[in-house]
C-alpha cells in the first residue's frame, strides 16, 4: 500500500475535468512496486487558473513534474521557460519538467506513445507509412500531437478534421510546412477510404456521445484507434470491431508513452512492457 510522507516526490496530473484520467492508477502502482516514493495526484483546474497554477507548482521542491491533461495541453507552451521542438511544431504539451539549471520544460509524448502503440497493434500486418493514409479526427493537443507523430512518421496521406475549422487549417499548414513528403489536406469525419482512422476527441466519453466518426465503406483490416482513456471499447471501437477492423484502445498511447514520461521525470530504463503487467488500468 502506498505511503504519502514528507519525503514524497508529487506529479500533479492536471485536466479540466480531471475524473478520466488513468495515470494515477498506473504510476501508482509502478511506484508501490519498485519502493519509489512518488505519487501521481489528479487536480482539478479551470483554465483561467491553469497557467499561474503550473508556475506556482513547478516552484515547490518536493513536485517532480506535472502531468497535463484536457483541454490545458495547448495552453502549457505559456506556462513554461521552454518547449521542445516536437511541442512547439504541435502546438501542445502534455508533460511539464524541470532542467538542471530549474528552468521549466514542455515535452509532448502523446504522438510517440501513440504510434509505439500503433506498431503492436499492426505488427501482423504492418502499414507500408509512404502508401498509407490516416484520418485524425480532432485538432487538439492530442490530435495534432498524434497526427506529427505519424507525418514523423513519413504516412503518404495524412487528412485532419476539426469542428473548429481554423484550428484544423492551422495545424494542416503547419505540418505541410515542417513534413513535404506527407500530403497534409483538411477532410471530413469519414473513414472510407483510409488505412487508420484516429478518434482524438473527447466524444465516447459519455454513454449519449455520438460516434465521432462515419465508418461507413472502412475496409476489413483497416486500424480504428481511439484515445479515450475513460472508456474501454467505446462505441467507435465496438463498431469498428463489428466491421472486421483492427482497434487500438486508448490506455494502449498511455502505456506506451508511460517510459517516456519516467525519463523526463528522472527515472530512465523502464520498458512498457513493466506497465503491462501491472493490470492497474
Amino acid at each position: 500500500m502506498m505511503t504519502i510522507s514528507g519525503t514524497t516526490r508529487v506529479f500533479p496530473v492536471i485536466g479540466w475535468p480531471v475524473e478520466q484520467v488513468k495515470a494515477p492508477a498506473l504510476f501508482n502502482a509502478y511506484f508501490t512496486r519498485h519502493g519509489i516514493d512518488a505519487a501521481v495526484i489528479p487536480l482539478k483546474v479551470p483554465p483561467a487558473l491553469y497557467r499561474d497554477t503550473v508556475r506556482m507548482l513547478m516552484q515547490l521542491p518536493n513536485v517532480g513534474g506535472i502531468f497535463v491533461s484536457i483541454p490545458h495541453k495547448p495552453a502549457t507552451l505559456e506556462a513554461v521557460d521552454h518547449v521542445t521542438p516536437r511541442a512547439r511544431l504541435a502546438g501542445a504539451c502534455n508533460a511539464v519538467f524541470r532542467q538542471p539549471d530549474g528552468s521549466t520544460v514542455g515535452d509532448l509524448i502523446d504522438g510517440e506513445g501513440f504510434v509505439r502503440a500503433l506498431d503492436r497493434v499492426s505488427a501482423g500486418a504492418p502499414l507500408s507509412w509512404p502508401d498509407a493514409s490516416a484520418l485524425v479526427v480532432g485538432a487538439g493537443g492530442v490530435g495534432c500531437a498524434i497526427a506529427a507523430a505519424l507525418a514523423g512518421r513519413g504516412i503518404g496521406t495524412l487528412s485532419i478534421f476539426d469542428t473548429r475549422a481554423d484550428s484544423a487549417s492551422d495545424l494542416q499548414a503547419r505540418l505541410a510546412a515542417a513534413f513535404p513528403k506527407t500530403r497534409v489536406t483538411v477532410g471530413t469525419p469519414r473513414a472510407r477510404g483510409f488505412d487508420l482512422v484516429v478518434n482524438s476527441t473527447p466524444l465516447g466519453m459519455r454513454p449519449d456521445d455520438p460516434v465521432p466518426v462515419d465508418l461507413d465503406g472502412i475496409a476489413p483490416g483497416a486500424v480504428v484507434a481511439d484515445c479515450v482513456m475513460k472508456v474501454e471499447m467505446t462505441p467507435l471501437l465496438l463498431e469498428a470491431e463489428r466491421r472486421g477492423c483492427r482497434i487500438q484502445k486508448g490506455r494502449e498511447m498511455l502505456i506506451e508513452q508511460a517510459p517516456l514520461y519516467l525519463e523526463l521525470f528522472g527515472w530512465p530504463g523502464a520498458s512498457s512492457a513493466d506497465f503491462r503487467a501491472l493490470q492497474a488500468i
